[in-house]
């Protein structure tokens, strides 16, 4: 008994330090008070950027976080926003250095800054080192500078895929899977050792698209014609010496010096500042038009949302139905955005979250804003929307679905495991992980298959107000670039955010001269156990060889596992990177 007194003592304690901690932290909180009548922002850009902030774990003892946000991609477009609108800020210096965001979420921040641009302050930008993508954030700054040891790190985009056949045969391991659609391809990770020619003309288009957006933006940041941009960004790489002969970037300093020179080109001689301590220290806003922000970030599953094995998010069924659940029934909140960045998941959850959508539709305005990705079940619970906006280089539609399992006995025979089973009927054992599927049953999961695309493709056909046959053109499994898609239906407008908001406000009848306030839900859980996995699998650059070779044969293998046997899978194929 006084063990248990200890024990429960001890944690009891830790509790009350925990909240003192916190309320201290807390308390810090208060307004922005900018250190003079006028300062500069600097921006350190994040390596990583999220839709939704995990909530902080009490494990971390990560005590400079409690108090503060993390900023998400909300919170830095809408800190951005505010800033322009601040006659106390000056400028901003953008220190970009590696980034891993994908290519929307690029597009977003950048038309921020650009935006903050044309309310007249100038913008610096310090590029210690990167590719493609870190110089198209960077270009949008009227001055572009590197220190004298950084790379410039340009060579072109390409895509690339890991192939588990030649693993598998190694180790004895059959894959069972059935997928429907064309271009539905993401069984061939686990099936085949290169692209199928359907894949292969899929991501050759998106590749293109995506090489053109990055040559035109580069071309009328830089003042340089598409056709030389297209030679120097294919040139590379380039020191920092070369970088300014060629004209792509303006001078060679440190950041530091950067800091300084936005400074000195102000006469008040402003003060510097963080972005991220100016968005922490924003008030909220109260009053105005409310309009519910409810994010879709993850892989899509059923139960709770949270964080999985390498630390990316789960969009959970129950959690994401409640979060608009909760948007659709309260009175205050006349417009509902839902913001999707996910690759898709599991079929039944994302119907479960699309039903609670045609609710959502019924009851006020609903428009979807995509980010980097919005594919196959992040299609699926968009279409329900009024309007869709995409960036041009979200990657989106792959309506199709594929299901199947592993048989995994010829690895269990090299282990020595013996497998016994007794059943009682025809196809008893029919997704056990030891067989493989007979005709029969192959061909009743193939049927339960083309039921789920069937109806998938009359959901998109409703919510898109397009005949089934049209969408059927546009589906078979195929991803498209949010570019390829509003053309041909499947996207209403090109933007983030902003427009989004704007288009939620004309559906809603809200006035111009009406502030908008901005609801944001919901939060993620996550387990210290998850966490700590996180950290043993994902590493970073210090792991960069590691992670390299083992982390997409362990993605690919989790990825097989992390569904039931048998799931309906509205997943696009591989992990499309574009880099």
């Amino acid at each position: 008994m006084s063990a248990r007194r200890g024990i429960l003592a001890f944690v009891l304690l830790l509790g009350a330090v925990g909240i003192a901690v916190m309320f201290a932290a807390f308390s810090l909180r208060r307004p922005v008070t900018l250190a003079s009548s006028r300062s500069i922002l600097v921006f350190d850009v994040p390596h990583q950027l999220d839709e939704i902030e995990p909530p902080l774990l009490p494990f971390s003892l990560d005590l400079a976080r409690f108090g503060r946000r993390r900023p998400t991609v909300y919170t830095l477009v809408d800190g951005l926003r505010r800033a322009a609108e601040d006659d106390r800020v000056a400028g901003l210096v953008l220190h970009v250095g590696r980034i891993d965001w994908g290519w929307a979420k690029v597009a977003e921040v950048r038309d921020a800054v650009a935006a903050f641009q044309r309310a007249g302050k100038p913008v610096y930008a310090s590029l210690t080192g990167g590719g493609e993508r870190e110089y198209l954030l960077a270009s949008v700054a009227e001055t572009v500078s590197m220190p004298p040891t950084a790379t410039l790190q340009l060579d072109g985009l390409s895509i690339s895929a890991t192939f588990l056949k030649g693993t598998y045969d190694k180790l004895g391991v059959t894959p069972n899977f059935v997928h429907i659609g064309r271009f539905k391809s993401a069984t061939e990770s686990y099936t085949r050792r290169d692209f199928s020619e359907p894949a292969r003309e899929a991501l050759e288009a998106m590749l293109d698209d995506q090489y053109r957006l990055l040559i035109d933006s580069l071309s009328a940041a830089r003042g340089v014609p598409p056709a030389p941009m297209r030679r120097l960004v294919e040139g590379g790489p380039y020191g920092t010496s070369d970088a300014v002969a060629r004209g792509l970037i303006d001078s060679v300093l440190y950041d530091d010096e950067v800091d300084s020179l936005a400074v000195a080109g102000d006469q008040d001689e402003p003060s510097l500042m963080t972005l991220n301590r100016y968005v922490d220290r924003l008030p909220k806003r109260h009053g105005g038009a409310r309009i519910a922000l409810v994010v879709a970030a993850g892989t899509i599953a059923s139960g709770k949302s949270r964080m999985g094995a390498f630390e990316d998010p789960i969009v959970g069924s129950e959690t994401l139905v409640e979060a608009l659940r909760q948007a659709r029934t309260r009175r205050s909140i006349k417009a509902i955005v839902l913001r999707i960045d996910s690759p898709g998941g599991d079929g039944q959850a994302a119907d479960d979250i699309w039903r609670e959508l045609e609710r959502c539709r019924a009851a006020k305005p609903l428009i979807v804003s995509m980010s980097d990705y919005a594919a196959s079940g992040g299609y699926y619970i968009a279409a329900p929307a009024d309007s869709i906006v995409a960036q041009p280089s979200t990657l989106t539609g792959s309506i199709g679905v594929y299901g199947g399992k592993l048989n995994v006995r010829g690895l269990a025979d090299k282990l020595g495991v013996s497998i016994e089973t007794l059943s009682r009927g025809p196809h008893a054992g029919m997704f056990s992980p030891f067989r493989d599927f007979t005709p029969a049953e192959e061909a009743i999961f193939r049927d339960g298959l083309e039921e789920f695309y069937s109806g998938f493709v009359d959901r998109v056909a409703a919510g898109r107000h397009m005949p089934p046959e049209a969408v059927e053109e546009v589906a078979q499994g195929r991803v498209w670039t949010g570019l390829a898609a509003s053309t041909r239906g499947l996207a209403d407008a090109l933007g983030g955010l902003d427009r989004a908001f704007e288009m939620a406000r004309a559906r809603a009848s809200i006035p111009a001269s009406q502030t908008l306030t901005i609801e944001s839900f919901p939060r993620v859980e996550r387990s210290f156990f998850a966490r700590l996995l996180g950290n043993l699998l994902s590493g970073d650059e210090d792991e960069a060889l590691g992670a390299a070779v083992l982390g997409p044969v362990l993605r690919a293998w989790i990825d097989a596992a992390s569904f039931p046997a048998g799931a309906r899978l509205a997943l696009m194929p591989y992990s499309i990177d574009i880099r």
